[in-house]
């Protein structure tokens, strides 16, 4: 144990009692992330969800490399091959990587010509030459025909490949070089001889003559170039090589031989060693370069698409209103549904825009829809003919008299996931996918996690490159961020759905259904203990998902709550001591002034837990998102025609990359803010400056009509940075960013809005 918190304690810099805590609470006492992060901080001094996890990843890191080293060991040793050196070397290797680097040379494999050289009995001979001994001439001079060699072109095929063999498989030798390829070879990329014959083979022209430091590469900020020439390669456009210089590469191989080989031997040393570079260490290397870019870029890229899914996870929300929710389409027709402030379907209906003739009898259709249902908000799709779905409903609107209604665009992106899915099929069997999408449209706008949760996460569309990195190592990722942000917020027991709970701290799936299940057979829960009447719903569980499960107007107000039930007996008890209710406690502001100040039970609970029982006791709500806000777009923009260079526009950041951010300033098209157009110093992460669904005010760089582009800046004028050609284009271009998760709204009688709007500071409403 020691050993591994020391490692831990190394690669975070976190407190050596911290570390073990926290690996005691994880793998001794069972309990999950979220609740060691919210309810035991006292023990771990207060350490977050990244933070824990961190300490989990090393120590799985830790364990993965120890259990390579043993293995090697025993391994070597049962092929009687395990000197004292070797082992020495072998327990002194600090990663998984350093031990496969000193086992490579004695894994099981296909014979090779060097073993059937060791096996002719010619390796004395070899080593006798590259110590000096003897001269190649004074070699072939020895031989003699024998059973295992016939010629002496075959004997100097068998030192030959011997040779090769000691400079491909001499650790130190490689490791130097590895590093070496590291901070000094070169990423180059040409364009393929028949690229033209390949679909938008053009998307990659700044990369048809392309070269870059794999040192500059791995640097933050710059690996998503790496993803970029990955998909020209993938797409049959480009060619990729990592460029080195092989003569300082032969130079150092030549002298691992020490000048032990006489001078009249050095040409065919050379030769050899030109063989073994060109034929072997360079094709090696380079994979391992290639391999560590990728590695990098997809952590990189994986983080992007993590932090912004938290971002709209916890986008402000609009609570339970009704609304309207459109999902529009030519052909089909607009699909409308109107979804109760508790998220339930209540109608259903298609209307065509199509038809001129019929606008009149639209509009009046919807007007009815209004009234008949007390629609206060209406959230439009932003997918094909969104924006003029938008327009009438915005002329449509003016027609209802007494009605202050909204009329939002909102991405529609992952709604067509789920509307064919099972839980979609298994929620509205008897609807249409399209009627699906529309209601996942007017949920997220009520709630974006409760509807976003049900959709697999890389269909969202926020990030960069999700189909181009590890599907295993994304969906543990988001999967984690998604479970961070449900427990922050917590859940309403009695209306969540199983795809929410699931998410709760130790409830998984199969749980969420059965309670989900019990609430329908035995109605709301009443309490939070209520909750250890459902099958497999054991005491580990209650404890590490009672605290995050809300229980509005039930029996104890404490289950409104993020105060853990394991606490409820030191309230109650100090209530009765002063002659008052727990409800008293949370109704009287002078019961809680005295129960604040009462050190002695802050000093039992601990400051940290006290703190947040306060704040939970004292909070009108639970739910630390923000309530959903107006944002003011230009209302003289209808397209990318109406903007103006120079001009300065509100919008709302739908995207975020390494590179920049993506907004929504109110036309179809999302401009991009490059990362040296966000600030007058130099920033390396778009994120430490912006996040998705904050409002910003942008002024326009350049427009570009033809390809529908539109360069902003958060500087003013004059003050911009001038744009490399590659950052400006490149960058852009390549990624597979969806510019249409616009957030943009428009109403001739209330500001425009935003369904993810600013992300200000989290504060209890």
């Amino acid at each position: 144990m020691d050993k591994v918190i020391s490692f831990i304690e190394q690669k975070t810099n976190l407190r050596a009692s911290s570390i073990k805590v926290t690996l005691q609470l994880i793998q001794e006492e069972d309990c999950t992330v979220p609740f060691v992060a919210r309810y035991r901080k006292e023990r771990t001094g207060n350490m977050d969800e990244t933070q824990i996890r961190s300490i989990i990843s090393y120590c799985e890191e830790y364990v993965s490399r120890e259990k390579r080293r043993e293995f090697v060991l025993e391994t070597l040793e049962k092929q009687d091959k395990l000197t004292a050196e070797l082992k020495r070397s072998i327990l002194a290797a600090n990663t998984e990587d350093q031990i496969e680097e000193i086992y490579r040379p004695f894994k099981q494999k296909k014979k090779t010509k060097a073993m059937i050289a060791r096996e002719k009995g010619i390796e004395p001979l070899m080593f006798a030459w590259v110590e000096g001994q003897k001269r190649l001439d004074e070699i072939k001079n020895e031989f003699k025909k024998n059973e295992h060699v016939d010629t002496i072109e075959e004997l100097m095929e068998h030192i030959e490949a011997l040779v090769l063999e000691k400079i491909v498989y001499t650790p130190s030798l490689r490791s130097s070089l590895a590093e070496d390829y590291e901070k000094s070879a070169e990423i180059k990329t040409v364009k393929k001889k028949d690229a033209e014959k390949i679909k938008d083979y053009d998307k990659f022209k700044d990369y048809f003559e392309f070269n870059e430091k794999v040192s500059s590469l791995l640097k933050e900020g710059s690996s998503h170039r790496y993803l970029a020439v990955r998909r020209g390669v993938l797409n049959k456009v480009l060619r990729l090589s990592v460029d080195y210089d092989s003569e300082y590469a032969e130079r150092k191989i030549e002298k691992l031989f020490e000048n032990n080989v006489v001078s009249s031997d050095l040409s065919q040393l050379q030769t050899w060693i030109k063989k073994a570079y060109k034929l072997y260490l360079h094709p090696s290397l380079e994979t391992e370069v290639l391999t560590k870019l990728k590695g990098n870029a997809e952590k990189a890229a994986i983080d992007v698409f993590g932090e912004n899914l938290k971002n709209l996870l916890l986008a402000p929300y609009l609570g339970a209103k009704v609304v309207l929710g459109v999902d529009p389409g030519i052909r089909t027709g607009c699909k409308l549904v109107v979804i109760g402030n508790s998220g339930k379907l209540l109608f259903d209906h298609v209307i065509y825009l199509n038809s001129p003739s019929a606008l009149a009898k639209n509009k009046q259709e919807v007007e009815k829809i209004i009234e008949t249902f007390g629609v206060e908000y209406i959230a439009i799709g932003n997918g094909t003919f969104g924006r003029e779905t938008l327009d009438f409903f915005e002329s449509s609107i003016d027609k209802v008299k007494n009605k202050s209604i909204s009329v939002t665009m909102i991405s529609e992106a992952g709604a067509s996931v789920y509307s064919a899915s099972k839980a979609a099929v298994e929620e509205f069997p008897d609807k249409d996918v399209t009627v699906r999408g529309a209601v996942s449209i007017a949920r997220r706008f009520q709630d974006p996690m409760a509807e976003l949760v049900k959709i697999d996460p890389k269909s969202i569309g926020v990030g960069q490159y999700q189909h181009d990195v590890s599907e295993v190592k994304l969906k543990k990722s988001l999967g984690q961020m998604v479970e961070d942000s449900v427990n922050y917020v917590g859940v309403d027991l009695n209306t969540a759905s199983y795809h929410l709970l699931s998410y709760i701290s130790g409830i998984g799936m199969t749980l969420a259904k059965n309670i989900v299940t019990y609430r329908e057979k035995k109605g709301n829960f009443s309490s939070r203990e209520e909750l250890k009447n459902i099958g497999r719903f054991t005491d580990k569980i209650f404890q590490n998902a009672a605290g995050f499960l809300r229980i509005y107007e039930g029996n104890n107000v404490l289950d409104g709550t993020f105060v853990h039930p394991e606490n409820y007996s030191v309230i109650e008890s100090w209530c009765e001591k002063n002659q008052a209710s727990v409800q008293d406690l949370v109704t009287r502001d002078d019961l809680y002034k005295k129960f604040s100040l009462d050190h002695l039970l802050k000093e039992q609970i601990g400051d940290l837990s006290f703190s947040d029982i306060l704040s939970s006791i004292k909070a009108p709500s639970q739910d630390p998102r923000t309530v959903f806000e107006s944002v003011q777009f230009d209302r003289s923009l209808k397209s990318l025609k109406d903007v103006k260079v120079n001009g300065w526009y509100n919008g709302v950041i739908n995207n975020l990359t390494n590179f920049g951010a993506f907004v929504d300033i109110g036309v179809k098209e999302s401009g991009l803010i490059h990362i040296s157009q966000m600030s007058d110093k130099f920033i390396d992460n778009p994120m430490k400056v912006v996040k998705v669904g904050q409002e910003v005010k942008a002024r326009v760089l350049e427009i570009d009509l033809e390809r529908g582009r539109l360069s902003l800046s958060l500087l003013k004028e004059g003050a911009e940075k001038s744009l490399s050609r590659g950052a400006k284009q490149s960058d852009r271009k390549s990624t597979n960013t969806s510019s249409k998760n616009n957030y943009q709204s428009n109403n001739k009688n209330v500001p425009r809005k935003s369904a993810f709007s600013a992300l200000k500071n989290f504060k209890v409403k």
